[in-house]
């Protein structure tokens, strides 16, 4: 076994973070694929010992990361799924003040928004405490990804692709999403993309929708700022 190795397995200083990064990884090479790996298949791509991914692959599998599949080959574990249903709550706790703030700051109700497969549904929202008339809205709240600015706004955040409706086209132009009318009748929506501080999608997007006319250029730099904030501080 060759030096390198050694320290990967905790033979030397800051060996834990390196096997720590070895197995980070390892499971973004099992989230890329779309199909079971073999050992030797994982190996050779990146570049490591058979030995070193069986050892990774015994401790993923343990946390539930990783599973076994027929004839020794590798996927990613249901447990990759509960670590993102966790993350959502530290979501919904970062972007919560901000959407209180942005309610009565600008008098609309204001709400967090991710996406689940082809939907976008509603994580959190605020409605303001003294605007005479305002749109109720409700966590849980679903609906199709293109429709409605929240979910617009996710979808301008992915690469662009061939078959992307013109409103997510034009969304990329503008770096925020409008829609008018698309889910409730009167209603206006205005929203934007939230990032991590490495510039990642979170697939989630924060906006408002407001039952009268507002100024959408206005409301969108204020939505800009939030989210900004959001990354820097919070994520």
């Amino acid at each position: 076994m060759s030096t390198g190795d050694r320290a990967g397995d905790g033979g030397s200083q800051g060996s834990g973070s390196q096997t720590l990064d070895r197995g980070l990884r390892l499971l973004e090479l099992l989230a890329s694929e779309d199909r079971d790996m073999t050992v030797a298949e994982l190996a050779t791509s990146l570049g490591m010992h058979r030995q070193a991914v069986y050892r990774l692959l015994t401790t993923l599998r343990l946390h539930r990361l990783a599973a076994e599949g027929s004839s020794g080959r590798y996927r990613l574990g249901l447990g990759v799924i509960q670590l993102a249903r966790q993350a959502n709550p530290q979501l919904r706790r970062a972007v919560v003040p901000y959407l209180r703030t942005l309610a009565e700051e600008l008098g609309v109700t204001t709400q967090c928004v991710v996406s689940e497969g082809a939907d976008a549904v509603v994580l959190a929202v605020v409605e303001p405490s003294d605007a005479v008339f305002h749109l109720s809205q409700r966590s849980g709240a679903r609906h199709a990804l293109d429709q409605g600015a929240s979910g617009l706004a996710i979808m301008l955040a992915r690469p662009a692709q061939a078959g992307d409706p013109p409103s997510v086209t034009e969304a990329r132009e503008l770096g925020y999403a409008v829609s008018r009318g698309t889910l409730t009748p009167g209603a206006v929506g205005v929203a934007v993309p939230l990032y991590d501080s490495e510039g990642h999608s979170l697939e989630a997007s924060l906006g408002i929708v407001s039952m009268v006319d507002l100024e959408v250029e206005r409301t969108a730099k204020r939505l800009l700022d939030a989210a900004a904030q959001i990354t820097a501080r919070e994520l």
